[in-house]
């Protein structure tokens, strides 16, 4: 099973319609999942959760508390911003990455608590 995707709030939807039209389930929270903007990082794990989806997040220093506090999540997936740059030709990058991705995902990535860096393909 390929993994679902909730992208954190410092993604565009530009890179949620990116995905969609490369056959990628993915939601983001701009646009998709407003009520949960600046909501603590536990909130947005924790709905990801129950909705099946995987984390994308660039978050690295602040996500793992909420990784301690949702134990039952099914997958954080974190982008260094140093590689995935918020510009066009880094969401470019970071869209060619989680296509990849979920071609080839790790075991378990949707669907148990998986931790993984996503590396530029």
């Amino acid at each position: 099973m390929s993994p679902r995707f909730l992208l954190d709030e410092h993604y565009p939807p530009t890179l949620v319609a990116r995905l969609l039209e490369r056959g990628v389930d993915a939601v983001g929270l701009l646009g998709g999942r407003p009520r949960l903007l600046g909501a603590p990082d536990s909130t947005v794990l924790r709905q990801a959760a129950t909705e099946g989806r995987v984390v994308v997040t660039e978050d690295v220093s602040t996500f793992p508390a909420a990784i301690r506090d949702v134990p039952d999540h099914v997958g954080v997936v974190y982008c260094r911003s140093s590689v995935f740059q918020r510009t066009p030709a880094g969401l470019a990058r970071l869209a060619d990455a989680l296509v990849a991705l979920t071609a080839n995902p790790p075991a378990g990535l949707g669907e148990q608590p998986v931790i993984w860096w996503l590396d530029a393909p």
